[in-house]
């Protein structure tokens, strides 16, 4: 027996199938003869097996009290000659070779015994099975995570703005009075990332000295509003960057340097030195 419906015949034959299996295996039986004749054999062995048991001597006057009983019958004890040669013949039939007997248990003990292992691994992979299960869902939610987190920085990414950015306004700033002060620079408003910033940058500025800071001013008509303290480097350059969209009113009619003796000042205390026109 090569087909692998061949090798189901000891299940079928204790009844381990299922009945869709069942089904499958009795239209296997249909074409297979080789089957046919073993389940035949099996099932003619496992009839005998109540048959081989050991012959009891029956208790002392049973055998009188049972041919007294017979020989009292009125009605004829003799069997007919065709009921005997049944009966011969049946009995012919069940008495099988103990060996065959002790075969056929042993072929039972031994299915029994492949059938608890296959449950035993049909158990161990169905719990595989379900811990697979259990990991890609949790596989499943951590990636769902994942992107939920990357949408949520994309989104975030575009409310920011692109980080480029936009020159509004661009002015020079120019000295108010070059003999005494030789210094330059530019303010420009910039937009970025949807904010709107005042850019102060400087060079050429003269030292300072103690606590003396240059301080930007937004001028609105007639009043200077600060936009913050600087000092410069060892070459004179220095900038500051002001915010004009946390402005509750954005306008800006100029744009000027002084020089203050500290810096944060509130209202100009020191001398204009740049000042756009």
């Amino acid at each position: 027996m090569t087909d692998k419906q061949c090798e189901k015949l000891i299940d079928y034959f204790n009844g381990q199938m299922l009945e869709e299996e069942k089904e499958t295996f009795e239209k296997h039986l249909e074409s297979c003869e080789e089957c046919r004749a073993e389940l035949a054999e099996w099932e003619d062995l496992s009839a005998d097996l109540p048959f081989l048991s050991e012959v009891e001597e029956p208790p002392q006057g049973m055998k009188e009290r049972v041919l007294t009983s017979v020989w009292n019958s009125e009605e004829s004890t003799e069997a007919p000659v065709q009921q005997k040669a049944d009966e011969r013949k049946h009995s012919l039939k069940r008495a099988a070779p103990i060996w065959l007997a002790g075969a056929a248990a042993a072929a039972l003990l031994f299915s029994l015994a492949g059938n608890g292992y296959l449950l035993s691994e049909n158990q161990q992979l169905a719990q595989e099975r379900e811990q697979l299960a259990e990991e890609a869902d949790q596989l499943a939610f951590e990636r769902d995570v994942i992107e939920s987190d990357y949408q949520a920085l994309l989104e975030e990414e575009q409310e920011e703005g692109t980080g480029v950015a936009d020159v509004l306004l661009a002015s020079n700033l120019a000295s108010a009075d070059e003999e005494l002060f030789s210094g330059e620079g530019s303010a420009t408003i910039i937009s970025e990332d949807g904010h709107v910033d005042l850019l102060v940058q400087v060079s050429g500025m003269p030292d300072l000295e103690d606590e003396e800071a240059f301080q930007a001013w937004i001028i609105e008509g007639e009043t200077p509003v600060a936009a913050g303290s600087f000092t410069i480097d060892e070459n004179g350059n220095g900038a500051v960057r002001y915010r004009l969209s946390d402005m509750d009113d954005m306008q800006v009619d100029q744009i000027a340097i002084t020089l203050e003796p500290q810096p944060n000042n509130e209202q100009p205390q020191g001398q204009v030195v740049l000042a756009s026109p």
